[in-house]
């Protein structure tokens, strides 16, 4: 069963509109650790969670097929994946086909 604790003001029911007292909303943000499933925290902000702050360039990241309709066994070495600073630029596709990609990657 959960525990529920409370800091502040929060409305008497979850995920309606809940406005200060100068008639703002506060910005409600579902927070867990497994996703929607198990234990979350229902946190109330006075500022969008989720506001970009601001866009880098864009990165291309279609992965380069290096031979097409390969049917060739292969042996994937995973864990020797070379890590780098970037989390975009650590990405490595190993496998793709029209549907997905299989991309491993080692961020640092």
């Amino acid at each position: 069963m959960p525990i529920y604790h409370t800091l502040g003001q929060i409305p008497h029911k979850r995920h309606t509109v809940f406005k200060s007292p100068e008639g703002k909303f506060y910005y409600e943000q579902l927070f867990g650790t497994v996703g929607f499933d198990g234990m979350s925290s229902l946190l109330y902000h006075v500022h969008r969670p989720t506001m970009v702050k601001e866009l880098a360039g864009a990165r291309d990241v279609t992965p380069k097929v290096a031979v097409a309709k390969n049917l060739k066994s292969m042996r994937l070495h995973g864990f020797q994946v070379t890590p780098e600073a970037d989390h975009l630029k650590a990405r490595k596709t190993v496998l793709v086909n029209s549907d997905c990609a299989i991309v491993l990657a080692a961020p640092t």
